[in-house]
């Protein structure tokens, strides 16, 4: 890692900590997780993803050249594909969820707020700062995945979802996003930068959130769609 992403994770490293030590987490390797709490969290992730790619297309756009756009796009692909192909995909039809089942389920406040944000983000700031806003889905999923690892589980579908964020192909292609955020960070001015790491921490907490308001099973507290 560069000086930039160097400063990218320790504005974050509080928040990476904190989901360790989360009960949605740490009930992954105990075998404690309720398998109903995991169920609407991958529900909520395969919901998230869609509206996480628009994101990533829209950061793309704004690529300083073709080298970095199709490096981003395409590597944002081989990551995506390996979380959807080797878990969502294996999970939801495990569990009898076709994806016209999926598209009816309703993204929950946290979800809805999280992708509002990186959409926004990636289109209203720089190729740094919305590249930054994007990044925390890969990166901090790689660390708590290699953590993960480390402690293994009893539930043979959390250790499925370890292994799919501590896989080579997750690792490698996570790795190329990470270096592609630190040589655009060494074009940056000190504002952009700063703006940057502001946006690389408030999604690294809307991670947090995520996971958390899976394990509270959050709802919508009026119905959102009439």
């Amino acid at each position: 890692m560069g000086c930039f992403t160097d400063r990218l994770w320790s504005a974050a490293r509080d928040v990476y900590q904190a989901i360790l030590a989360h009960p949605f987490i740490t009930g992954l390797t105990d075998g404690s997780l309720d398998v109903e709490v995991f169920k609407e969290y991958i529900i909520q992730d395969a919901l998230y993803l869609s509206r996480f790619a628009k994101a990533v297309a829209l950061v793309g756009a704004k690529a300083p050249d073709d080298d970095a756009a199709l490096t981003l796009i395409s590597t944002a692909r081989d990551a995506l594909l390996v979380e959807r192909a080797s878990l969502h995909d294996f999970l939801l039809s495990q569990w009898g969820i076709s994806m016209p089942i999926l598209k009816g389920y309703q993204m929950s406040p946290t979800n809805r707020a999280y992708t509002d944000f990186l959409i926004a983000s990636a289109y209203e700031k720089p190729f740094l700062t919305g590249l930054a806003a994007i990044l925390p889905c890969f990166w901090v999923y790689m660390e708590v995945g290699r953590e993960l690892l480390k402690r293994g589980s009893p539930v043979e579908t959390y250790s499925r979802w370890i292994d799919t964020y501590s896989s080579p192909d997750y690792e490698q292609a996570v790795d190329r996003i990470i270096r592609l955020a630190g040589k655009a960070g060494e074009r940056a001015g000190k504002e952009e930068l700063i703006d940057a790491e502001l946006h690389f921490r408030i999604s690294t907490i809307y991670e947090y959130l995520f996971w958390d308001s899976s394990y509270r099973r959050e709802s919508w507290p009026f119905v959102p769609k009439q």
